[in-house]
């Protein structure tokens, strides 16, 4: 068995046969020292496959180099010869990570483990706190309001009150004051604030809140009403004039408070007062609730005894033949006035204005006015008389801008509940001057009113009284009493 291969000086010259006559192959090592082969795979390749890349057609043979057979030669296994034309490729290994990289991130996995495990425990663990002197535990992320429900709400909320100061929502203040560690938080924040790193905390009663409100500037400021004196005339002696200013006004009361003014308001001053006559001896017949079926009746007998009246009428009576009766009133010389609408029935209750609403009162007064007129074709006087004589400051606020006096009156000869006439005479046989003297032409049967006038109007004619209306009145002077 040729060993040429084995020497390097040989390499040269096989390179150059080894396309002129193919070599057999070489038998195994193993078969040549007579040991057993072992089997291969049915599978397996009985020759290397070629590598990708490569070409399986034969090289041309190398040229001879001429070397000095003096020269030594280094042996260089000749898969790791470079070719002569190609640059030489640095070749890479990859090798596994060793073991101690592992153990590191094993430990830095359980040292996380074990920081997490601290962190998470600090976060979670009870702290205990005082709450109102008892010893509480809460949860590390309790709040104040967490504290407060655990010691079983220890006190009272506040209310709310109006811009006026009076209770309005009980229980709608702020839930409790709270100082924690001896300082009192903002009420409005004290519910959310953290308990972790405190040690005490303590429960007060809430306190009261003011109704949330507007503010406004140049507002109109009302002007009141100042009611002043005692008499049977009712005048306004100095109009009222709203003011200006800044007013705060509640959003769940709806009071007004004036915050600032920038201009005084002027109060209306209604005096109630009595004409002074000095002396004359004048009085006023007055007659309430027509025109009604013996108005005209009445009218005889005040025109046969030259006096003169005023007529408080209701509105919604002068219709039809009532019509006629109050033109007749005015073509007479009598004075033709307002008694409301309707005697302020409904919400009124035929008997006070103060019972209606302000609008309502408002047309009581305007539609009365506007039945006198469209019955004479006049404008109509503008006094009246409220129903039951009831006039308070508040009404007469509402419709001062439509009336100049409301008239009350000195003698009431009670007509109205159907006395003797004797009796009804016998009452205006006292006057006094000045008087103003109450009996009614309607509302129902007024026969011992008309009989009474015919006994009283001769003889204090024959005495020297005058009758005058209202209107005539009211040019005297005034007095307090």
């Amino acid at each position: 068995m040729s060993h040429d291969n084995d020497f390097p000086e040989n390499h040269d010259a096989l390179r150059t046969r080894t396309h002129a006559r193919p070599r057999p192959a070489k038998k195994p090592l193993a078969a040549q020292e007579g040991q057993r082969i072992p089997t291969r795979r049915a599978d397996e390749r009985a020759y290397p496959v070629e590598t990708p890349g490569r070409s399986s057609e034969p090289r041309a043979p190398r040229a001879q180099v001429p070397t000095d057979s003096r020269a030594p030669r280094t042996h260089v296994p000749a898969e790791r010869r470079p070719s002569r034309n190609q640059t030489p490729v640095a070749q890479t290994s990859t090798s596994r990570p060793s073991k101690t990289v592992f153990a590191i991130a094993g430990v830095c996995a359980v040292l996380a483990l074990v920081l997490f495990g601290v962190v998470h425990w600090q976060n979670t663990k009870p702290i205990d706190i005082m709450v109102n002197g008892q010893e509480l535990q809460m949860p590390r992320t309790a709040t104040v309001n967490d504290a407060f429900e655990a010691a079983g709400s220890p006190a009272t909320a506040g209310n709310m009150l109006d811009i006026d100061g009076e209770l309005l929502q009980e229980g709608s203040g702020t839930a409790y004051t709270a100082t924690l560690d001896g300082h009192e938080l903002e009420p409005t924040a004290a519910a959310d604030t953290p308990l972790d790193g405190h040690t005490s905390i303590d429960f007060a009663n809430g306190v009261d809140v003011e109704e949330p409100s507007n503010t406004a500037e140049n507002q109109p400021i009302a002007h009141g009403v100042q009611d002043v004196g005692h008499g049977p005339l009712h005048i306004v002696t100095q109009k009222g004039q709203d003011g200006s200013g800044t007013i705060k006004t509640g959003q769940v009361s709806g009071k007004q408070q004036v915050i600032e003014v920038t201009s005084d308001p002027v109060d209306t001053i209604m005096k109630r007062c009595y004409p002074d006559t000095q002396g004359e001896k004048v009085v006023a017949l007055t007659f309430d609730d027509g025109p009604w079926d013996d108005t005209n009746e009445l009218l005889d007998v005040l025109r046969d005894n030259g006096a003169k009246a005023t007529f408080f009428t209701v509105g919604n009576r002068i219709s039809g033949n009532g019509v006629d009766t109050v033109k007749r009133e005015v073509a007479e010389g009598h004075q033709v006035a307002t008694h409301t609408w309707d005697h302020a029935a409904g919400d009124g209750q035929s008997v006070n204005l103060s019972y209606m609403s302000a609008e309502q009162q408002r047309e009581e007064v305007t539609k009365g006015f506007q039945a006198i007129e469209d019955a004479t074709g006049q404008k109509p006087s503008f006094v009246m008389r409220a129903p039951g004589g009831n006039f308070p400051t508040e009404v007469w606020s509402n419709v001062e801008d439509l009336v100049v006096a409301d008239i009350g009156w000195d003698i009431d000869t009670t007509d109205w509940k159907r006395p003797e006439a004797s009796r009804i005479a016998a009452e205006l046989m006292r006057v006094t001057p000045g008087d103003i003297v109450l009996m009614h032409d309607g509302g129902g049967n007024r026969k011992n009113t008309i009989e009474g006038l015919r006994i009283a109007l001769p003889k204090l004619v024959q005495d020297g009284w005058k009758f005058v209306t209202i209107d005539e009145l009211m040019k005297y002077p005034t007095k307090d009493s």
